[in-house]
């Protein structure tokens, strides 16, 4: 079986005083995804992660890390940041593999530097944690982490230097 690295990133920012999450219209889906798509060769997922929200929200974004150990100190190597969730998503034929293939999908969250989208290649939606029970708000398999993320987001936020709260 092929598989291929992606990235997605639940991307949130504060939106008139409150934390919203940003989304984009899937085309060839018809639904609402968190941003994402192929990690290529010259980069890491996290890295990935952020050029596909830049590409697809025209938003600036930051990496919020996930709970994890610590590296000992004078640990020599660079880290790079690593996902929330990593899973494996069975595709069918898309524009990157003409065959049945695998998503080896590294899951990040992040936080917009502001909650205005700049020029983007997506149509591009902010929602509310209300906004999560509509049926089309969100495609299915991302609602469950976005109900955990949102529950968490002012906790996540209130540990990270120099982000608003």
């Amino acid at each position: 079986m092929i598989k291929e690295a992606t990235a997605t990133v639940f991307t949130f920012g504060l939106v008139e005083g409150r934390y919203c999450l940003g989304l984009v219209f899937h085309p060839r889906l018809g639904v609402w995804i968190p941003p994402g798509g192929h990690v290529e060769t010259d980069e890491t997922a996290a890295e990935a992660a952020l050029r596909e929200v830049a590409e697809e929200t025209g938003l600036t974004a930051r990496l919020l890390p996930p709970p994890h150990e610590r590296y000992p100190d004078g640990y020599p190597h660079p880290p790079v940041s690593p996902p929330w969730w990593i899973v494996e998503v069975p595709v069918g034929p898309d524009r990157h593999t003409d065959a049945d293939h695998v998503h080896v999908d590294h899951m990040f969250v992040a936080l917009a530097a502001s909650g205005t989208a700049g020029t983007a290649d997506h149509p591009f939606t902010w929602r509310t944690e209300a906004d999560l029970s509509e049926p089309d708000a969100i495609i299915a398999d991302a609602r469950g982490q976005a109900k955990l993320l949102f529950g968490r987001i002012h906790g996540m936020l209130g540990e990270q230097t120099g982000w608003p709260t």
